[in-house]
C-alpha cells in the first residue's frame, strides 16, 4: 500500500498544549462522512503519552509532531487489548499500533521532521502503514492552521482514513482528531497555490472531527518508538 510523503509533515502546523484532562474539540458543523471509510482504531493512550513526551517541548513554548504508525486488519484477524484478549474483526480496519516521534526542530508554529530516510527504512522493516499524524499546539487553541491543512492534504490523499490529531495543553478543548472533508476539503486545499505559510481558505467546511466518524479509541497496545 502506498504511503503518505513523508516530506509532508515537514511542517507541522500550529499546534496547542493538552491540559491534564482531555476534552475533544469538535468543530462547527457535524461530522462529515465522505464516504464508505474503514474504522481506525486509535489507542486510548496515545494522546496522554505523547504529552508526556512532548512535556519538556510544550514548558519551552515549542511543538513536537509524530507519525501514528499501524496496520490492516481483514475481517477475522485479531488484535490484542491492553489486557493481552484479543478482538477479531468483523471488518477491514485500521489500527494505529507506534507512535513514532522522528527526529525534529520546531518552534511556537511550526515542527520540521528530520531523518526521513531513517523513518522509512523503519517504516519499510516492520511493513508499517503511516495512518496519521500528531503535533502539539504549546500554546494556541485547538484547531487545523492552513499549515495543518496543507500538511494533512498529503496524508489524506495517499489515505482517505488518515488522521491529525492536534494536541492543545493550554486550551479547553484541549485535543481534536481530524480530517478533510473530501469533498470540499480536500480538493480545495490540494489546488491552493498560496506560497505565505499562514493564509485563509474559502468559507467552506474544510475540515471536520475525525473522532465522532470513522476513529475509535480502544484500549489496544502501542509502541513508542522515539528517533531523536
Amino acid at each position: 500500500m502506498p504511503r503518505p510523503p513523508l516530506s509532508a509533515i515537514a511542517a507541522a502546523g500550529r499546534i496547542p498544549i493538552l491540559g491534564p484532562k482531555l476534552s475533544s474539540a469538535g468543530t462547527t458543523g457535524k461530522y462529515v462522512q465522505d464516504r464508505k471509510l474503514k474504522a481506525t482504531v486509535l489507542p486510548r493512550e496515545t494522546l496522554p503519552r505523547f504529552l508526556a513526551i512532548a512535556k519538556l517541548n510544550t514548558s519551552l513554548n515549542r511543538e513536537t509532531c509524530g507519525l501514528l504508525l499501524g496496520k490492516e486488519l481483514k475481517p477475522g484477524e485479531g488484535s490484542p487489548n491492553s489486557r493481552g484478549r484479543h478482538r477479531f474483526s468483523s471488518k477491514t480496519e485500521y489500527v494505529v499500533t507506534t507512535l513514532l516521534i522522528p527526529k525534529q526542530h520546531g518552534t511556537s508554529d511550526m515542527c520540521t521532521m528530520d531523518g526521513e530516510e531513517l523513518v522509512l527504512s523503519f517504516t519499510e522493516e516492520r511493513s508499517l502503514i503511516t495512518l496519521g499524524w500528531i503535533h502539539t499546539h504549546p500554546s494556541q487553541s485547538c484547531f487545523m492552521s492552513s499549515v495543518d491543512l496543507h500538511t494533512h492534504s498529503g496524508f489524506q490523499k495517499m489515505l482517505p482514513e488518515s488522521i491529525a490529531v492536534v494536541c492543545a495543553p493550554q486550551s479547553n478543548p484541549n485535543f481534536g482528531i481530524f480530517r478533510l472533508t473530501d469533498p470540499p476539503g480536500l480538493p480545495v486545499i490540494l489546488n491552493c497555490r498560496e506560497k505565505d505559510a499562514f493564509h485563509p481558505h474559502p468559507d467552506l467546511p474544510i475540515y471536520t472531527d475525525a473522532d465522532k466518524g470513522h476513529v475509535q479509541m480502544r484500549d489496544t497496545p502501542l509502541e513508542i518508538i522515539d528517533l531523536r
